[in-house]
């Protein structure tokens, strides 16, 4: 007897809920994404943007979850190759000896006296050193090795040398746009069960009910309703997985059948800054560096691209709702601070300040005697008892596991429902890295958009955004005339409507189109696009001025940016951001 094909209900459009409807869309099964907001709005647009082992997890003594990361780092690199690219960074370091106690009192699980044997002193070049080595030994043959280098050595980021006679470097990677990433991983799901036959739907902007049989309604809220989508879904899937990061226990609440279990989440804020500061990008020679605050706190500074600047990252405990965390004037002043004391000669002022952002990590709820850097990184998937249909929650996770998890929980979720892995992605490319796999292919595919009518700063963007698919924006726009200094296309923004699940002005221009990280971005070019959503049909000609107003507040009440009437960049500096 045939088989009926079972769904899964995925609550939450994050990195790990895309992940894991490609996975079980992998097996032949029907796949519902919820996303409250928009695909990608949570703590995967508001991460560190790196693809890495987790060097400082050595530490804390999970190896296993070292291991897994670095296999997937070079797994992303090889398979997203236009979105994640290696990077090196350097570690300053200020001595020779100290930290060997530390560490291993923190092995131990002894924070406190790691704390005390620390005594507030960073790491000694022996200690890293130890560490860096052993991670080397995980990374496998084919990763290159860390190097020991002295202070001030060519090529090394410029920091203050005499307070940093040492440092080491070694590789990790980075991944620039995890929104476009998610945004791949949903685009690659739908292809692939259009291949299965079996179906496929994203759901964004919407509300989520539960019936005491497991029946789920997906209502439109107003954002929704306002883009014209006001059907209500209705439907009794054969499994849920909770897959909405930091909202996972008012998600599990809202679940009439769920029992009220032990807190799940202990989420910590994290802010980073995004500085537009040519000095200080030239002194980092496109490496990062990784090194500690004056407190101890780890701190990442990052080139942003071939202009800006990602400097990172606080840790804080949070207890609100995670859609309010904004970096407080505090954490900025932090941030700056620290990284003037690595780059003294290039140290930031508020006014290189591009703009900030904040999010809340989804790590599992600790107690409060933990200290946040001591909360595990690694993922959990919950089994919820007693369910009216079968019921998991994602605890935890980071970029660079998103895929090794969706492929352990798609196993689960499908014994439970009782349907074969017919498939894992373990070896499949992201949809955008076909004509774009290494930089050679995408300097020639910018040449070939530049000859088809797109602008050099066109051309740039749009390789970063889309890889090889890129080409795609001259077969549906004959006119190819940028809609501002940004070198965009009103076939990039219909793009986002059409294929990429975007209902609003700032989906598009948000977490499709990034602007918010170019210097060039203004309120010309907002109005620009609003106007192509406006001729499409899909923003009422008499709300245009007010969705550009709220677009523009949240940059200034969220992120500290005041969009302007035009901006002094030139195309050349728009090329290279």
């Amino acid at each position: 007897m045939a088989q009926v094909t079972p769904s899964v209900a995925i609550l939450g459009g994050g990195i790990n809920g895309a992940a894991l409807a490609r996975e079980l869309a992998l097996s032949g099964v029907d796949v519902v994404v919820v996303e409250a907001g928009d695909v990608a709005c949570g703590a995967t647009a508001w991460s560190t943007r790196l693809v890495h082992g987790g060097l400082r997890y050595l530490e804390y003594g999970e190896i296993d979850l070292v291991r897994e990361s670095l296999s997937e780092r070079e797994r992303l690199v090889t398979l997203a190759a236009h979105l994640v690219e290696p990077l090196t960074f350097a570690i300053p370091l200020e001595r020779r000896t100290g930290g060997m106690l530390a560490a291993a009192a923190r092995l131990l699980g002894a924070s406190r006296l790691a704390r005390w044997l620390a005594g507030g002193r960073s790491r000694g070049s022996w200690t890293v050193g130890v560490g860096l080595t052993l991670y080397d030994l995980l990374s496998g043959r084919r990763w290159p090795r860390h190097r020991m280098h002295r202070g001030g050595a060519p090529g090394l980021p410029e920091v203050d040398s005499q307070r940093y006679p040492w440092a080491a470097t070694y590789v990790d990677a980075q991944m620039l746009f995890p929104e476009r990433f998610t945004v791949e991983l949903l685009q690659d799901a739908r292809l692939i069960a259009a291949d299965r036959g079996c179906s496929f739907r994203v759901l964004t902007h919407r509300t989520v009910t539960a019936d005491g049989d497991g029946t789920l309604h997906a209502i439109p809220n107003d954002i929704a309703e306002a883009a014209g989508e006001r059907e209500t879904v209705v439907w009794r899937p054969d499994a849920i997985v909770n897959a909405s990061g930091a909202w996972v226990d008012r998600t599990r609440a809202s679940l009439p059948w769920a029992e009220e279990g032990p807190q799940l989440i202990g989420g910590t804020k994290g802010s980073h800054l995004v500085l537009d500061s040519p000095v200080l990008r030239a002194q980092l020679h496109d490496s990062g560096v990784y090194a500690e605050a004056a407190d101890g706190r780890p701190i990442f500074v990052l080139p942003f691209g071939e202009r800006l600047v990602l400097v990172g990252t606080t840790d804080l405990p949070y207890r609100g709702d995670p859609a309010d965390a904004v970096a407080s004037e505090e954490e900025v002043a932090y941030l700056l601070e620290a990284c003037g004391q690595l780059f003294p000669a290039a140290a930031p002022l508020r006014e290189h300040l591009l703009l900030h952002y904040c999010g809340v990590r989804p790590l599992p709820h600790a107690g409060q005697a933990a200290s946040p850097a001591a909360v595990t990184r690694r993922h959990l998937l919950v089994r919820h008892a007693a369910t009216a249909v079968p019921s998991w929650s994602i605890v935890g996770g980071k970029l660079t596991t998103c895929r090794s998890l969706a492929e352990s929980a798609a196993r689960e979720v499908l014994a439970a429902v009782g349907w074969p892995v017919r498939e894992t992605s373990v070896s499949r490319p992201l949809p955008g890295l076909a004509g774009a796999e290494d930089e050679a292919a995408r300097q020639r595919l910018r040449e070939d958009l530049q000859a088809g009518g797109l602008s050099p700063a066109g051309a740039c963007r749009a390789v970063r955004l889309y890889g090889g698919a890129a080409r795609g924006l001259l077969a549906g726009d004959p006119q190819v005339a940028p809609l501002g200094p940004c070198g965009l296309t009103a076939e990039a923004v219909r793009r986002a409507v059409e294929q990429e699940w975007a209902l609003t002005l700032d989906d598009v221009v948000s977490r499709r189109l990034m602007l918010g990280f170019d210097p060039a971005f203004d309120l010309p070019t907002l109005r620009a696009i609003a106007g192509v959503l406006a001729a499409a049909g899909l923003l009422a000609e008499d709300q245009r001025e007010e969705q550009v107003a709220q677009v523009a507040e949240g940059f200034r009440r969220r992120h500290g940016r005041a969009l302007q009437e035009s901006t002094a960049a030139g195309e050349q500096d728009i090329a290279e951001a």
